[in-house]
């Protein structure tokens, strides 16, 4: 199995078995700017009662579930990590939260192509959002340089009253600025 079966293979089970989704993290900055590798697939759910397990034995034997959930630091949502069989890469679930962003992005969710599957995707402003939020708190060059790369082919695409928004209450506002200025500077 590849990455990308992998990642159908989650959108395809998400689907039939009726859980809302939305695809995160690096393949959503992928999506939305210039595509970089990665090892593995973040995914919001909005999951109920029993559904987890249901989706752990569906995808096992290839797809198996650490049976040690984790919290993300930001939203403080819990994290549920399917590790792929014979691949480096994980999928990473992370439960829809009460956060009122992450209610948000999930509310603006769009719906695209991934790798030949319909699948339900972070908007490009969210994408921004998100990573500037994680680069206030864990300073990862990746996130700097996805928000970078989605703003400059969104540009003028971007609602940018939305972005300040949160930047704004997030306190990632001056990152922002910063990654805006270096793209002025760069002429794009």
């Amino acid at each position: 199995m590849t990455s990308e079966q992998a990642v159908q293979t989650i959108i395809e089970k998400c689907t039939t078995l009726g859980i809302p989704f939305m695809i995160v993290g690096s393949l959503s900055s992928n999506y939305h700017g210039i595509e970089r590798s990665t090892k593995d697939a973040d995914f919001v759910v909005e999951l109920k009662t029993d559904q987890l397990r249901t989706l752990a034995n569906e995808l096992q034997p290839t797809f198996q579930l650490n049976p040690q959930p984790t919290f993300e630091s930001v939203t403080l949502t819990t994290r549920h990590i399917f590790t792929v069989a014979n691949l480096a890469y994980e999928i990473e679930l992370f439960v829809l939260s009460d956060d009122p962003h992450d209610q948000e992005r999930f509310r603006r969710r769009i719906q695209v192509d991934v790798y030949g599957r319909n699948a339900w995707v972070a908007t490009a402003e969210d994408v921004i959002v998100m990573k500037l939020r994680w680069y206030h708190v864990d300073p990862r060059a990746k996130d700097w340089d996805d928000v970078r790369n989605v703003i400059a082919v969104q540009q003028d695409r971007l609602d940018w009253n939305y972005i300040y928004h949160w930047c704004d209450l997030h306190g990632s506002r001056e990152h922002l600025d910063a990654i805006r200025k270096s793209l002025e500077s760069a002429g794009l």
